[in-house]
């Protein structure tokens, strides 16, 4: 397959939301009432009585000249942040079953189904954390992770690398 003549990050962000969106815990019940590319507006209602949201950011970027001939490599880093109640107990420890089932769709696919130009991601290693998270005049429980992806593309020919 050839490669893409441009980089194409936004495809690499809504990628992640798919996966995100359509997680689901052993019992096919989902394991966020909203997965969405960029800050969610009003997170109160989505998880007052339970559940949870996520939010995805871009983080780090990069573009660098891999080989001779054109070839682009772009590292980039993603923020996977999600929120739950912190109303009780109960509801503050979803967020450990959430992360439980976060970081698997990111162990099992390597490429992101290729999303953009992607050829490798991973979840960056020691980037897992539990806080709190103060959001809409209330604080909520969270974890966040960040996720390494790598897209590939090559300069069109002509012209190439201009010297």
């Amino acid at each position: 397959m050839p490669l893409s003549t441009t980089p194409n990050t936004i495809a690499i962000g809504n990628a992640i939301v798919a996966y995100l969106a359509a997680l689901t815990y052993p019992d096919t019940t989902p394991v966020y009432k909203l997965a969405q590319l960029e800050a969610i507006k009003n997170v109160v209602d989505l998880v007052a009585t339970g559940g949870a949201c996520v939010e995805v950011y871009g983080h780090e970027d990069d573009s660098q000249h891999h080989t001779f001939g054109g070839k682009i490599r772009d590292p980039q880093s993603w923020y996977i942040l999600s929120l739950c109640s912190l109303d009780t107990p109960q509801l503050a420890q979803q967020i450990y079953s959430v992360r439980d089932a976060l970081v698997q769709p990111f162990q099992q696919h390597a490429t992101l189904g290729n999303a953009g130009t992607v050829f490798h991601s991973q979840i960056k290693p020691n980037s897992g954390q539990f806080f709190r998270i103060f959001r809409n005049g209330k604080w909520y429980r969270s974890h966040v992770i960040e996720l390494l992806t790598m897209q590939e593309w090559v300069l069109p020919t002509p012209p190439g690398v201009i010297a």
